[in-house]
């Protein structure tokens, strides 16, 4: 008798477990989850008075479909050659080519969420305009450049054989230095904003990689594979490099539709 209650005791307890271990695992509607974390806050503070963002949408819609037209192919390609893969048990089953609907609505939400960030920056602390007397700001902003040129360079040495590497890594630098020429008296709110977007960023794409991504360490330099994720990497393609559950190559494939987005925006903007 107490055998059989101790027994159920113990499948009580995994059951709780089972239930606690994945407090953002929603199925199908997982990825609709991220989608709708990263664009509703920013859709509805964008129609504040003082920033009038949702104002813009036309910029703003032709900016994320410039990402779109170059992400979404890059996407298939790489969905085609095996780079990654996606998990069928997070996504509604809509699919459009190789691509779940969600994944083509990411670049859409994400970079109007960016530019919302960007947008709060500018209004707020346009302290941080680079003036041409200002050789402060210069000097920090040429450091921040570097190091992310450094982190980009190390993911290459570690394998500069990888198709996701050296991809996202050119990408994200060409456009990191395109914005460096072109946007020169912005460029250091383009890099504080990038920062800041660091947050939500490896939270999203934290969920999208590994549901439960707090139970990694932090940095992970031994190749991981994870199949309870949205996205599941193939990482020979990749440096194996994580943070947390997000592959370090996450950072400059993000940097390269922000400066895309930042970079058509702007232009339209001026």
């Amino acid at each position: 008798m107490l055998r059989h209650v101790m027994g159920s005791l113990k499948i009580f307890q995994r059951s709780q477990e089972s239930q606690t271990t994945h407090p953002v695992d929603l199925g199908h509607h997982t990825y609709w989850g991220v989608l709708a974390i990263t664009f509703i806050g920013p859709f509805l503070l964008g129609f504040h008075h003082s920033l009038s963002f949702n104002k813009r949408w036309r910029g703003l819609l032709k900016s994320a479909l410039l990402i779109l037209c170059v992400y979404a192919p890059w996407d298939m390609w790489f969905t085609h050659m095996g780079v990654w893969s996606f998990h069928e048990s997070y996504f509604s089953g809509v699919y459009i080519g190789n691509l779940p609907l969600e994944e083509l609505l990411f670049f859409i939400a994400t970079p109007f969420a960016c530019l919302f960030v960007l947008e709060c920056i500018r209004y707020y602390f346009p302290s941080l305009n680079i003036s041409a007397q200002d050789s402060n700001k210069k000097f920090w902003s040429k450091v921040i450049t570097f190091l992310f040129l450094l982190v980009g360079l190390y993911l290459i040495i570690r394998n500069p054989t990888g198709w996701y590497t050296l991809s996202a890594v050119i990408t994200g630098c060409m456009g990191l230095m395109y914005l460096q020429r072109s946007r020169k008296k912005e460029y250091l709110q383009i890099l504080v904003t990038w920062i800041i977007l660091l947050i939500p960023f490896y939270v999203c794409n934290g969920i999208l990689t590994g549901i439960h991504f707090w139970e990694y360490p932090l940095f992970n330099f031994d190749q991981v594979n994870i199949d309870n994720a949205v996205v599941r990497y193939n990482n020979l393609e990749n440096s194996a490099l994580r943070i947390w559950s997000v592959p370090a190559e996450d950072f400059f494939y993000g940097l390269g539709f922000y400066s895309i987005g930042v970079a058509h925006y702007r232009s339209k903007e001026n």
